[in-house]
């Protein structure tokens, strides 16, 4: 029988504790799902969020965003997150 990890529903706001909480219950998800233990799910919309976070908060002297392009998608890839 294959294995089927349990599945959780996920907010952006617990994506961000998770990430920067790391004794955090979301942090814990975050490392379970990257193992595979279980599985992470996210409404599209929670990447908006995200995204919308560090391109607007991440920002260099001149105010233009530090992270843009193809390092948001490689984020967006790293994620232990289904987006859909």
């Amino acid at each position: 029988m294959k294995y089927h990890p349990r599945t959780y529903l996920i907010t952006a706001p617990m994506i961000v504790k998770g990430l920067f909480d790391e004794k955090s219950t979301e942090a814990l998800l975050l490392e379970k799902a990257a193992c595979g233990k279980i599985r992470l799910v996210a409404k599209p919309i929670e990447w908006n969020k995200i995204l919308w976070l560090l391109v607007n908060t991440l920002k260099d002297d001149a105010g233009k965003p530090l992270i843009i392009g193809a390092k948001l998608g490689e984020i967006h890839k790293t994620l232990p997150v289904e987006f859909r």
